[in-house]
């Protein structure tokens, strides 16, 4: 190939990437349209009876048990059907909040109004918390009884900002006891499951669709278990199942009219439904369809471009791309040679068939902004191959930036905005444009996980550019060690987003919580240095098992 560097022929030694294996089982998996709107209908009958219970009166023992019951929506996945009377009933309970907390002794209780009140971006101080605590600042002993509510207070304190030390000591003193209960096998076998699934990711930074999956088979072996609310959630998760496969037969349908498969180099990744789950951990609600499907497409052409910088191109071939992306001329297009054509062409028609789709107004300004992002995104990758190949040696922090752009969090935040129409405005695109705290801390910590998960493998391929790599070169440390503090870089970016989402009120609730979405998929691709996104099997495969193909049982 013309201009192929040593480099470029090596990276083609690559262990193939797999091929999604679901692509033929949902495009012909039936669809009950009728049992699709049956749901529907029961769905908005059980609706009347929750919103009879946040809406009814009394005294603050009531108030109390509103703001659990959203809890528990939040855990079922009702939460979204509720936003308005959530948002009113938190405002006025927030407003008496101290009256209403009092001198509540239930460990869980405190926990659960500490997670709902921050979750919705009302900072309710963690010194409720030191009324569990004795002279020193440690937990009482006596609470460790109280398996509910150690777990509830381990969920609480996953929302801790920097300044909310009491949550530093909550999270070491609930993770020692709940690795005791689970390897002491006491509780029953339902809680020890939801305790194995909490320790591996908490609700904070875990995707919804997951939360309510699980949490709706938990419940259900609850002894005191409200009927009709459980017969809303599997209702409601039933048919968000029938809106998720209809989804991916449109987009499935869509990739085979490329006909792309035969014309990609084998190291191509061409993961069809893992692509789409990506745009499910950016929102899972029925209403955001459409938005998904937009997010698949967007999700396919990122890592078809991602493949092409890291695996394929040489510097100048990479090069005339990024130039004709940059100018986005159609015209331009015979100045690339084979692949890096068809990628450009993939672009041009993943833009054009989404403008055709997107109806709202606005849309031309929405597609604008995202190009823009799309143009920054692969000069951030040329950068980066250039770097991985040894040309330039940048220092640490200007890898963790450029880096953060590359793994496509600006550009991921932006289609996920194109995907919600009219929920969002021209706000929201000028905010992650302005490249504010929260987004840059969310981009550094999408660097630092993928780094440290790909160190080994990037490392053996003669690929520089890895954060472990240039924090050992600028600050002469080991590898453990450079991995130890990007560890806890990682950390401490948890707690910066926290508090960003409670300060920031520029844009939007909806908007901030896109950005948490980005977040919790960072922690579901990177958890346990294990890149779930390459991997057909373990984690990714029980995602999709769990969410599409195992059954509710009415």
């Amino acid at each position: 190939m013309e201009g192929q560097t040593t480099f470029e022929y090596e990276s083609l030694a690559f262990t193939k990437l797999s091929h999604s294996q679901w692509t033929d089982y949902f495009l012909y998996v039936p669809i009950n349209d009728s049992e699709l709107e049956a749901n529907t209908r029961e769905i908005e009958i059980l609706k009347t009876e929750v919103r009879e219970l946040l809406s009814s009166e009394g005294d603050g023992e009531t108030s109390k048990k509103k703001v659990v019951l959203i809890q528990s929506l939040l855990s079922l996945g009702l939460a979204f059907h509720f936003e308005n009377e959530i948002k009113d009933i938190l405002e006025d309970v927030f407003l008496r909040i101290e009256d209403i907390i009092g001198d509540e002794k239930d460990l869980s209780t405190i926990s659960i109004m500490f997670r709902v009140f921050r979750t919705y971006g009302h900072n309710l101080s963690s010194n409720v918390f030191k009324r569990f605590t004795e002279d020193d600042g440690k937990f009482q002993q006596s609470l460790m009884g109280d398996a509910k509510g150690i777990l509830s207070l381990y969920e609480a304190a996953h929302l801790g900002t920097t300044t909310d030390y009491v949550l530093d000591e909550a999270l070491r003193f609930t993770s020692n006891h709940l690795n005791s209960l689970l390897a002491g096998g006491t509780c029953r076998p339902h809680m020890l499951r939801l305790i194995r699934n909490t320790l591996y990711l908490p609700q904070r930074w875990n995707m919804e669709a997951v939360i309510a999956r699980e949490y709706i088979t938990f419940y259900e072996q609850e002894k005191d278990h409200d009927k009709m609310l459980l017969r809303l959630a599997k209702l409601n998760f039933k048919l968000l199942q029938l809106h998720y496969i209809k989804e991916l037969k449109t987009f499935i349908k869509w990739w085979m009219e490329l006909d792309l498969t035969s014309k990609w180099p084998s190291q191509f990744r061409e993961q069809i439904v893992e692509a789409w789950l990506a745009g499910l951990m950016m929102y899972y609600e029925p209403q955001f369809s459409g938005g998904r499907v937009i997010a698949a497409k967007f999700n396919y052409l990122l890592t078809i471009l991602d493949d092409a910088c890291d695996h394929y191109f040489s510097i100048p071939e990479l090069t005339r791309l990024v130039d004709c992306v940059e100018r986005w001329n159609p015209d331009g297009i015979h100045m690339l040679q084979d692949i890096s054509r068809i990628v450009f062409k993939l672009a041009l028609d993943v833009f054009d068939d989404i403008e055709r789709g997107v109806r709202s107004e606005g849309c031309s300004y929405y597609l604008k902004e995202m190009l823009e992002e799309l143009k920054i995104l692969v000069r951030a990758n040329l950068d980066l191959v250039k770097w991985a190949q040894g040309n330039q040696v940048p220092s640490f922090e200007e890898h963790v930036e450029v880096g953060g752009i590359a793994l496509t969090t600006y550009a991921t935040l932006m289609y996920s905005f194109v995907g919600m129409g009219e929920t969002v405005g021209k706000e929201a695109y000028e905010w992650v444009r302005s490249r504010p705290r929260l987004i840059k801390s969310l981009a550094a910590k999408g660097r630092l996980m993928d780094d440290i998960t790909d160190f080994e493998s990037d490392m053996s391929n003669g690929f520089a550019a890895n954060a472990i790599n240039y924090y050992m070169k600028q600050f002469v440390v080991t590898k453990e060690e450079a991995i130890l503090e990007c560890q806890k870089m990682v950390a401490d970016i948890n707690k910066t987003v926290n508090e960003e989402l409670l300060m920031t009120t520029s844009v939007p609730r909806r908007v901030l919580k896109q950005a948490l979405n980005f977040g919790r998929l960072l922690e579901l691709l990177y958890t346990k240095s294990d890149d779930i996104y390459n991997c057909s099997e373990g984690k990714l495969k029980e995602y999709i098992v769990t969410l599409l193909i195992d059954p509710i049982h009415l």
